[in-house]
């Protein structure tokens, strides 16, 4: 089912006027019921983050520069088209007298610059709601998520902020190194190919790792603004009409829940970076960037992207008791959950995930089950197979589950287009082909350079049953060679295409065109570099 498909679903239960009044008060009413339940006044020693929060000491920016009118053609260029149902003109009619409108455009843009006010009339959101699992229960109102769309005028104010903070941002060397969301460069595939990296050096030094993926109730929807705005100017050194301008970004903003034709009443939020919006997860991402502090503090590797948090530790079970490993897991773990409650964001330790991977074979007579580590009264049991990322890692580091899903995938897909194949010329074949299948083979395929034949000749497979779908036609059977056909299709073997998307990650090392953290091994690694260098 496509994402279109999938956002049309809906309860079927009551009218849309009712559902979208109803849908409105429980995406309020889960937000205000999770930031109100974050008491800090129960957390002990509120001040032990001082030390990841320093006052302010270069120069502060305290203003924007104006757009010239070749930065709004490339404000534009860069932004979302989608159209907005308030906008007062189409974007599409709107892009085709974009010339005539451009002055007019440039100087609503700069004016909200130079005096620091994000115009109030867009801040209102058009919030339709999107199912969360097509298979689960669709009368649930669990089972949706806020999808938010925003006007035109307001993407192009936000993007324009957004590329001058940015470059503050890089100026400054205020980046997380190892946040990965949002960022030029940086990817899931990024991510995921340093952390394996990471777990492969690890495991070959003879040790165990264990692996924590932490999960966030609604993370951009309880953000603190006060908190945010004392960060930006303590630890970001925003002042002046910058930081005047992302108070007046962040206050009175509303959102109103659209189903068909009807809409809600408006809500306002008191809380929360916009959802679907461009400076929303940037925000994000600098309001929590103390976590990384917090895990080097206690001896822990992390990773995050966006809200997403990998967190893992070395653990060799020869030398290191396990006595002592789970108190440093607990004792980092509740500090995380302390800092969090102090900054209104929640942590589900019940939905903390926990991984123990070592290479097969080793510490064999060593149970996953020795493993018991309770953090705010919660369970945390080590488990066989976890997913970050979109990528299923398990303990074995094989990736023979993770391959197996994506070919699971990949045939349901295949066998949709067969359905409707014969209706279907080549080019739209080879594109729907790309779209939905390829997408799903080449999703981090650097992950598989070095894997058994067994489980390469299993994405293979995929690969020759899309060649033989796309040259029907020519009455081509299971039983024919498919390198002829891939050729003519001019279509890489699975092989092949990741020994190529490992060789243009490392011309990227090579041309500071990669994170750094693939650039630059973590020091501890530094002579091993796994997957790149061998």
């Amino acid at each position: 089912m496509d994402r279109n498909t999938s956002r049309n679903i809906k309860p079927n239960s009551k009218p849309d006027e009712v559902l979208s009044e109803e849908l409105k008060d429980y995406f309020q009413k889960k937000v205000e019921e999770i930031y109100c339940n974050l008491d800090s006044t129960t957390v002990t020693g509120s001040n032990m983050f001082s030390e990841f929060s320093k006052p302010w000491a270069r120069d502060t920016w305290n203003d924007f520069e104006p757009l010239t009118y070749n930065d709004l053609d490339g404000v534009i260029r860069d932004i979302n088209k989608k159209e907005y149902e308030d906008d007062p003109i189409p974007v599409k009619l709107l892009m085709q007298c974009l010339e005539e409108v451009k002055p007019i455009i440039l100087f609503i843009v700069n004016e909200s610059l130079k005096t620091g006010i994000f115009p109030e009339a867009l801040k209102s959101a058009l919030v339709r709601p999107s199912i969360k699992d097509e298979n689960g229960d669709t009368e649930s109102y669990k089972n949706y998520r806020p999808i938010s769309n925003l006007p035109f005028l307001s993407k192009v104010i936000e993007k324009s902020v957004h590329r001058q903070l940015e470059n503050y941002l890089q100026r400054q060397n205020l980046h997380a190194e190892f946040q990965s969301g949002y960022k030029s460069h940086h990817s899931c595939e990024t991510a995921t190919l340093a952390i394996y990296n990471d777990l492969l050096c690890i495991t070959d030094s003879k040790s165990k790792i264990i692996l924590l993926l932490l999960d966030l109730s609604a993370a951009f929807d309880t953000v603190n603004h006060s908190l945010l705005l004392q960060k930006l100017r303590n630890s970001y050194g925003l002042s002046g009409n910058v930081l005047k301008w992302f108070k007046s970004y962040l206050s009175d903003r509303s959102f109103t829940v659209s189903i068909g034709k009807h809409r809600s009443s408006k809500c306002f939020l008191r809380i929360g970076v916009p959802q679907g919006s461009i400076l929303g997860p940037i925000l994000f991402i600098l309001y929590t960037k103390e976590l990384i502090n917090i895990a080097k503090k206690h001896g822990f590797f992390i990773h995050l992207y966006a809200d997403d948090t990998q967190l893992y530790i070395e653990f060799n079970p020869l030398s290191q008791s396990i006595s002592h490993i789970e108190e440093r897991i607990v004792s980092c773990l509740t500090e995380i959950k302390n800092w969090m409650t102090i900054n209104k964001l929640k942590l589900n330790p019940d939905k903390t995930e926990v991984l123990i991977a070592s290479s097969i074979n080793r510490f064999s007579s060593w149970s996953n089950n020795s493993l018991s580590l309770i953090s705010d009264g919660e369970n945390i049991s080590p488990m066989e197979i976890v997913k970050s990322l979109g990528v299923r890692f398990d303990k074995d580091l094989s990736f023979e589950d993770h391959i197996n899903s994506v070919v699971k995938a990949c045939y349901i897909q295949l066998r949709n287009l067969q359905a409707i194949g014969s209706k279907l010329n080549y080019d739209l074949k080879k594109q729907l082909i790309h779209c939905l299948i390829f997408s799903k083979l080449d999703y981090c395929n650097g992950l598989f350079f070095g894997l058994p034949d067994k489980l390469i000749k299993k994405l293979q497979k995929v690969q020759n049953s899309c060649v033989r779908f796309l040259f029907q036609k020519e009455g081509f059977n299971k039983w024919d060679s498919v390198s002829p056909l891939l050729e003519r299709a001019h279509f890489l073997p699975i092989r092949q295409r990741i020994v190529f998307k490992i060789a243009l990650t490392v011309f990227k090392c090579l041309n500071n065109i990669a994170p750094s953290y693939l650039r630059l091994a973590r020091p501890v690694f530094r002579s091993h570099q796994k997957i790149f260098w061998g």
